[in-house]
């Protein structure tokens, strides 16, 4: 559009005799093709060369009123320039005020220098009249041309956009699609676990009534008990919406409940936040619990009428607090939690590490272990 213009007001010039005038308009084409080359080879930014062609536009209107006069009319093309400025909208509102406040500066001053003045070639009154007409003309074309391509444009990009969000909810359909299956897939895995791991502990249970050794039954429950709590989870894991975070308090009450079903004498009581814990965190934790509750079962409620097991979990700022805590003969006096023989504790100390928790005991009218934990998965 620049070159089309500056050759326009060539043969202007050309008309009117203003031939030592030609300079200007050819150097302003040169500059905008140099401009529109460097736009297309990327060595160039959008803004600094609206910036390089309308101030060369400027430039050029000042030269052409001086030589040929303000009744001529050249300064209409000044009114193209804030209009292309601000159909651009990502421009910066300080660019936007020095930009237009200088158009606006350079309007009054070319005004203020030129309103009285017929310029260096003197033409007559006619001509002026022909050059003024063409210059209005020209500029109100070339309004209507930037009006229609920005119009072209707008909607060329609207119905880019539109085709874009009709893809992307395609899309869109299609992964939910594939998440729903994937979390179906997933919930059934988790099914199948616990159907595995209940047979598992249903194997368990035949065996152990049937060897003769009541250590070796021991053993068996224990491990049982081990089986179906990690059993219990995958259970929680299907049931609920969340495919790899498990409903804590929820396992807890179903936890307590079984352990109460299978000793009725034992008093199992809960206070719990509503909290939920990734899959990595919680199948560890709920094997600490199980295993903390069978020694409490197993060595603590010798000679306690009614013995009574309590779980709280809360948390603060810094993660979670599980306490595990029952009412009975307590720990002994040299217990140590790393050096004890037993597999029960070895399961504990390892899974307390795994999990990168924190764990402290105390007897405080029986025993109490407190482990300090944050829903963090640690990579293995």
């Amino acid at each position: 559009m620049g070159v089309l213009t500056n050759a326009y007001i060539s043969t202007l010039l050309v008309i009117s005799g203003a031939y030592e005038v030609l300079i200007s308009p050819i150097i302003g084409t040169i500059i905008f093709i140099g401009v529109y080359v460097l736009l297309k080879r990327g060595l160039l930014q959008s803004k600094p060369a609206f910036f390089i062609t309308a101030y060369t536009v400027l430039i050029e209107v000042i030269v052409h009123t001086h030589f040929l006069g303000w009744d001529c009319g050249f300064y209409y093309f000044m009114f193209l320039l804030p209009m292309v400025f601000l159909i651009n909208p990502v421009w910066k509102l300080l660019a936007i005020v020095l930009f237009n406040g200088s158009m606006a500066a350079s309007a009054v001053l070319i005004w203020y220098f030129y309103h009285n003045s017929s310029g260096v070639y003197q033409s007559i009154g006619i001509q002026n009249d022909y050059i003024n007409f063409f210059n209005a003309t020209g500029t109100a074309g070339i309004v209507l041309v930037i009006m229609i391509y920005y119009s072209r444009t707008i909607y060329k990009k609207e119905e880019a956009l539109i085709q874009a969000n009709d893809e992307l909810g395609i899309q869109n359909k299609k992964i939910s699609a594939q998440h729903k299956n994937s979390q179906i897939l997933i919930k059934e895995i988790h099914h199948r676990v616990k159907n595995n791991l209940q047979i598992i502990s249903s194997l368990m249970s035949l065996q152990s009534r049937k060897v003769e050794s009541d250590e070796i039954a021991a053993v068996l429950n224990e491990s049982r008990q081990r089986v179906e709590a990690i059993a219990l989870i995958h259970q929680k894991l299907y049931q609920e919406d969340k495919i790899n975070r498990v409903d804590f308090k929820s396992y807890l009450e179903e936890f307590m409940n079984s352990q109460h079903m299978m000793t009725t004498h034992l008093q199992c009581s809960l206070e719990s936040e509503e909290v939920t814990l990734n899959l990595d965190i919680a199948v560890p934790l709920g094997l600490i619990i199980s295993e903390l509750i069978t020694n409490s079962v197993k060595h603590g409620f010798k000679g306690i009428e009614n013995p009574e097991i309590r779980i709280t979990l809360l948390s603060d700022a810094d993660g979670f607090e599980l306490i595990v805590k029952d009412n009975g003969i307590g720990l002994p006096t040299n217990f140590d939690l790393n050096n004890e023989d037993s597999l029960g504790t070895e399961i504990i100390t390892a899974l307390t590490e795994q999990i990168s928790a924190e764990i402290t005991y105390q007897n405080k009218n029986g025993a109490e272990f407190k482990i300090l934990f944050q829903d963090i998965p640690v990579e293995l």
